[in-house]
């Protein structure tokens, strides 16, 4: 039964976390300037891994559907 119960509040967490990332992510993207900007400082990154390949584009749908299908159940 506390594996269950367990079960629950981790898969709760896990949606209200991507909730909450989805989100935040609308709330900067409604803002073209603040958007601009966040392009700007997460640009390092796109060559970080020094390994050739062009970055991926940014999932457009950030919800928690979107991020579970390789999520161990």
């Amino acid at each position: 039964m506390t594996a269950v119960i367990d079960d629950a509040i981790d898969d709760y967490e896990h949606k209200t976390f991507w909730r909450q990332m989805a989100e935040a992510v609308a709330r900067t993207r409604a803002e073209p300037e603040v958007w601009a900007d966040y392009l700007t400082e997460t640009a390092v990154f796109d060559n970080a891994a020094d390994d050739g390949l062009r970055p991926e584009e940014t999932p457009r749908d950030l919800t928690p559907e979107g991020f579970d299908a390789d999520r161990p159940r």
